[in-house]
């Protein structure tokens, strides 16, 4: 029997989605664009997991949420809501939600979230078995994108390595056998975009742990008040909306590997309790006074100058001494320039070859363009133009500068154009700023730190600025 799922969204081009994606993935679904509708439906039929948006004019989101919570408590939901807007999915998750997306999502990602909602007593917390293959690798099978079971059958992850022939990325790829082989933590810096999480997974694969989990966690993106439990797991009614043992991610990946992405963003009275992991191999979950014995390799990453955070009193020094046995630094783009050409035609064949196109060349123009670019987002963004100029070039042979370069996007890359400014009404500074937060977001699909490199300041701040928005909006509620 196919698990149902229901799905309630007034937008009818995302429910049609929704719908479509679902439905491909082995799902029986039901869509409604009225949440009425789908009220009534549950009457009389049994669903196993509820998708629903926040906003909606005849009931919200959260008012779904309540009634299924209280008339089908089996059956779970999981919310969709507007950009980053993290308090109220803190809510929701205390108020029963299973799990939230923040649009706009791409297909993988609600996927995800449904399977784990599938999945049986394991929750599996941003397990990246089906590991991307982000900025400067190669995949040597096309097919083999997923270790997720299917119909029983498990397929292998893709095998990477990094493109470059330059000198340190050559010495980090003699090393990684031996980094691989033990099982002291690794501390792993570098900019955004330079393959950070690329070579953490690579660490994962080549280990003797490569059967086991690969639990990886995006600090930057956890909302405070879950951190803790998201980490450590929590007993049933430690605090409002525990109403049921849950494990965390150090309990899930037992006898693999964690990766911690970002840990620089963990608040500094939570880094004790990964000290205490650390050294002791032992935690308790949150509201409980029993140890649990773990056996967790910990990989750990970092875009910020660990210095000055230590200075700064936002990272404890005794934690980055004990994460530091590995130090690893992976160069920025501009210090590999020699590179840069290998990584452009193999995007250039990763893309063609996904979106069906015939091969294409670079036009020597826009070859020594991309060479002498600075890069401040590195391989990734360098991938992201690539991957521009092979849909625009779509009907040409070759891509030009014009197809990576034209105005049009160097406006939305900006995002403070005259354009997008010209759009907005006359407002106060501070509604001003959260308009350019969100169509940054929106402009990033989400992603807060690429968001924040295109404004001009750290994704801290536009978490704060959010987080404030809402609190705004709650009392004037």
């Amino acid at each position: 029997m196919k698990e149902r799922v229901l799905i309630v969204e007034d937008d009818k081009m995302l429910l049609e989605f929704l719908v479509e994606n679902l439905s491909m993935n082995g799902y029986e679904v039901e869509a409604f664009d009225q949440p009425l509708d789908a009220i009534d439906f549950l009457k009389d039929n049994d669903v196993h997991l509820v998708l629903t948006d926040v906003k909606m004019d005849d009931m919200t989101g959260d008012e779904v949420l309540a009634h299924i919570k209280e008339h089908y408590s089996e059956t779970g939901v999981i919310m969709m809501t507007s950009f980053g807007n993290i308090t109220h999915a803190v809510r929701a998750l205390q108020k029963g939600a299973f799990d939230y997306i923040t649009k706009p999502f791409k297909a993988k990602e609600i996927t995800f979230r449904v399977n784990r909602f599938f999945e049986s007593d394991k929750i599996d917390f941003h397990k990246d078995h089906k590991i991307k293959a982000l900025s400067g690798t190669t995949d040597k099978t096309d097919q083999q994108s997923s270790s997720q079971q299917n119909d029983g059958e498990i397929i292998q992850p893709r095998e990477k390595r990094f493109i470059g022939e330059d000198e340190q990325i050559k010495k980090l790829m003699e090393i990684l056998p031996q980094i691989a082989e033990s099982t002291a933590p690794v501390m792993i810096q570098g900019e955004s975009g330079t393959g950070k999480e690329v070579f953490a997974n690579l660490i994962h694969e080549n280990s003797n742990r490569s059967d086991q989990p690969y639990v990886k966690i995006n600090c930057a993106n956890l909302p405070k008040e879950l951190v803790e439990s998201t980490l450590f797991g929590h007993v049933k009614g430690a605090f409002t909306g525990a109403i049921s043992n849950k494990k965390g991610a150090f309990e899930e990946a037992n006898g693999g590997t964690i990766l911690l992405d970002e840990i620089t963003e963990i608040d500094i009275n939570i880094q004790a309790k990964l000290l205490r992991v650390l050294q002791e191999n032992e935690f308790n979950r949150v509201g409980s006074q029993k140890s649990i014995q773990c056996d967790v390799r910990v990989l750990a990453t970092s875009n910020r100058n660990i210095a000055e955070a230590i200075t700064d009193g936002q990272f404890r020094e005794d934690l980055y001494y004990r994460l530091n046995v590995f130090p690893i630094s992976i160069p920025p783009l501009r210090e590999r320039r020699d590179d840069i050409p290998l990584l452009v035609n193999f995007f250039v064949d990763r893309y063609t070859e996904q979106y069906g196109l015939e091969p294409k060349e670079v036009s020597d123009e826009l070859m020594q363009h991309l060479v002498n670019k600075k890069w401040k987002g590195n391989v990734r963004e360098l991938e992201n133009k690539i991957h521009r100029g092979v849909i625009l070039s779509s009907k040409n042979d070759t891509i030009t500068l014009d197809h990576i370069e034209r105005n049009l996007f160097s406006k939305v890359d900006l995002e403070v154009s005259k354009e997008v400014l010209s759009d907005m009404p006359l407002m106060s500074i501070e509604d001003m700023e959260l308009q350019l937060i969100k169509k940054a977001l929106e402009h990033t699909q989400g992603n807060q730190k690429e968001a924040a490199k295109i404004l001009g300041i750290t994704d801290r701040t536009i978490r704060n600025k959010i987080r404030k928005a809402s609190e705004n909006d709650e009392e004037n509620a």
